[in-house]
């Protein structure tokens, strides 16, 4: 019997079928390392780009509610000044906290504030982790930018 080569796509992944017009359906597919890095990266993206309803200190007490879908997602820095080192250091902890929670794929996260000139109306975010599914490990890196106009991130594979 040959063996399955290839990555297990996550449950969503499973569950919405991006490319119905393949013989296999999605469920049945494998991804490569690059295709799984490219879906992490596109997780990651759309988690960093939802905010959570409650803050932290509305869930005291509440521990298993503080790890479930109701702190999906980041906190709203629109009253943040993106100037301020604590505001921007903020920033880096919430998003550090919000991948850890919530991209169980990824271990020994870390995020940095990336500050070039090439960032000028934009801050730049430095994310690096273990991938981890299976028995495979891979050190991962990704950029995310936030546009501080629309608040919005964009996240791609970075030079890790």
């Amino acid at each position: 019997m040959a063996a399955i080569k290839g990555f297990e796509p996550s449950l969503l992944d499973k569950l919405c079928d991006d490319e119905p017009n393949l013989p296999l359906p999605a469920a049945m597919r494998r991804l490569s390392l690059e295709e799984l890095k490219a879906t992490v990266a596109r997780d990651i993206e759309s988690l960093l780009n939802t905010r959570i309803a409650y803050q932290e200190a509305d869930l005291d007490g509440l521990t298993e509610c503080r790890r479930s879908v109701l702190t999906y997602g980041l906190n709203d820095f629109a009253g943040m000044s993106l100037a301020s080192y604590q505001d921007r250091k903020d920033i880096c902890d919430s998003l550090k906290r919000a991948i850890q929670r919530h991209e169980p794929r990824l271990q020994n996260v870390m995020v940095s504030l990336d500050i070039t000139e090439r960032a000028t109306n934009a801050l730049c975010f430095g994310i690096s982790a273990m991938l981890v599914t299976g028995p495979a490990r891979e050190k991962v890196a990704f950029d995310a930018m936030l546009q501080p106009s629309t608040l919005q991130y964009s996240v791609i594979r970075g030079r890790g």
